[in-house]
């Protein structure tokens, strides 16, 4: 008799602990997922932080770089300089929503891979890859035109 309670009670403890995680799951609002996903980055974008070597973003509003994507495919990187656009890059984009990621072609080989993660009212975080270490980077950028 002192058998049959143990082993329904370890088979209740089973049932329990299955419909807990399966309700968690249900209910997991995917923390790995943006809380935005946009399906057009077309527009200007003006970076406003960088990511630091320490690990934290440093304010640079009004100091940053513009990243413009234009239609249907034009990409420039630029700096406003004493009033005068100084530009830093130039190429093609192509955008895939379902990873966020834009790829830019860049006529000198210069490639880029962005990845953006969308906040709330036109603001992102860009995951910016190039060919060499120095190209990589970590920026908060704010759209400004669509």
């Amino acid at each position: 008799m002192r058998k049959v309670k143990y082993t329904w009670l370890v088979f209740a403890l089973m049932l329990v602990n299955m419909a807990c995680s399966c309700s968690s799951s249900l209910n997991d609002d995917g923390d790995d997922e943006p809380q935005v996903v946009l399906s057009d980055i077309s527009g200007t974008w003006t970076e406003y932080a960088y990511k630091c070597s320490d690990g934290y973003f440093v304010d640079i509003s009004g100091t940053g770089c513009v990243y413009e994507f234009a239609r249907p495919d034009a990409f420039t990187k630029y700096q406003i300089k004493d009033g005068e656009k100084e530009i830093l890059t130039q190429g093609k984009w192509n955008y895939h929503p379902e990873t966020r990621t834009a790829e830019i072609k860049e006529p000198r080989g210069w490639d880029l891979t962005i990845k953006f993660d969308f906040a709330v009212n036109e603001n992102a975080t860009l995951y910016i890859i190039g060919k060499t270490a120095n190209q990589n980077q970590t920026i908060k950028v704010k759209r400004t035109s669509k």
